[in-house]
């Protein structure tokens, strides 16, 4: 049965005023589902699942439903983001690590969450490890190339904006220039730093540059299935799903063993480099374009990490797994009541 419901604890930006007008907010929308429940208790949920609380979205609602109705409480991708200073965000964040104390699963997706709930937890018995997933099956036909050549074709996807997609861009393009062979370049993506990224691969002749902008996603699994090699530094990837749908499409990977991304790539699946040496970087996307077969061997290897470990199939043999048995002991304490 769905619920619906007005109330937010989102604020984008540290406030007093607005904290405590979403918390009362909320406070009293778990009232309203709680007295809703308990007039008609076979609408009741048999578990409550939060996503992503952090310092800027506290649940104020699910541990104390959790506990008034008597069933699980879980929790995925509770995190700690560096916002503003400690003390603009203290209240909130203490909120959201007294929730995931609370929990009897919190499923954990990368390394420096781990890092962070073991910082305040009594102990990690609740934190599940879940992969990142994605959809393995989207694939469909590959796109239409702008190149006549027939030569190998790199694709990167990156959002064109400040910050660590356009060090990754910069990074990119400090790499290919010194690199030799005959190959296409394809990047996906768009934004305000467009036309800076087209002054950093100016030293490309047109006919083996296309900049295809943003695309649907359908249409980037599309470029990426017609690639050859999917090469992104990773500067700043905190998880790096773009990886996934390389692989997902059999590319080999090229990046930097840098943040999110040796956590999502597999070892016989992708080439990395020490982190900002893009004279080691280049020298793998070398390889790879020199070596067909070995793209080939990558490229299946890819497939198969991504099938295996982070597809939605696997994703849900990890849940069912961990919230089984808390469904069943709960309905047991149901029966028994």
């Amino acid at each position: 049965m769905a619920v619906a419901t007005e109330a937010i604890s989102y604020q984008k930006r540290p406030s007093r005023e607005l904290f405590e007008a979403r918390r009362d907010t909320c406070t009293a929308e778990r009232e309203r589902l709680l007295a809703e429940w308990r007039a008609a208790p076979e609408t009741a949920p048999d578990l409550w699942f939060t996503y992503h609380p952090y310092c800027k979205s506290p649940d104020w609602i699910g541990p104390a439903v959790s506990k008034a109705l008597a069933i699980p409480y879980v929790t995925a991708e509770a995190c700690r983001t560096r916002q503003a200073t400690d003390a603009d965000w203290h209240d909130a964040r203490s909120s959201v690590q007294k929730a995931v104390t609370s929990a009897d699963v919190n499923f954990c997706l990368k390394k420096s969450d781990h890092e962070y709930l073991a910082t305040f937890l009594p102990d990690m018995s609740s934190v599940v490890p879940l992969k990142p997933f994605i959809d393995d099956q989207a694939g469909g036909a590959a796109a239409a190339l702008p190149f006549a050549n027939g030569e190998p074709v790199l694709v990167a996807v990156g959002m064109m904006r400040p910050g660590a997609k356009m060090h990754s861009y910069a990074a990119l393009a400090d790499t290919l220039r010194e690199l030799p062979g005959r190959w296409n370049l394809v990047l996906i993506g768009d934004g305000p730093g467009r036309s800076e990224i087209e002054t950093l691969f100016a030293f490309l002749a047109p006919d083996r540059l296309h900049l295809a902008g943003a695309v649907p996603h359908d249409e980037v699994r599309a470029w990426l299935e017609a690639g050859d090699i999917f090469v992104w530094p990773g500067i700043g990837e905190a998880i790096g799903m773009a990886f996934l749908e390389a692989q997902a499409a059999g590319l080999p990977v090229t990046a930097f063993a840098t943040a999110g991304v040796p956590e999502v790539v597999g070892n016989r699946a992708a080439l990395l480099a020490p982190s900002g040496d893009t004279g080691a970087l280049r020298d793998h996307i070398e390889t790879l374009v020199a070596d067909a077969a070995l793209r080939q061997r990558m490229g299946v290897a890819a497939r198969a990490h991504v099938a295996a470990n982070h597809s939605i199939r696997a994703a849900a043999e990890t849940i069912r797994h961990s919230l089984d048995p808390l469904l069943a002991a709960a309905r047991n304490r149901v029966s028994s009541a």
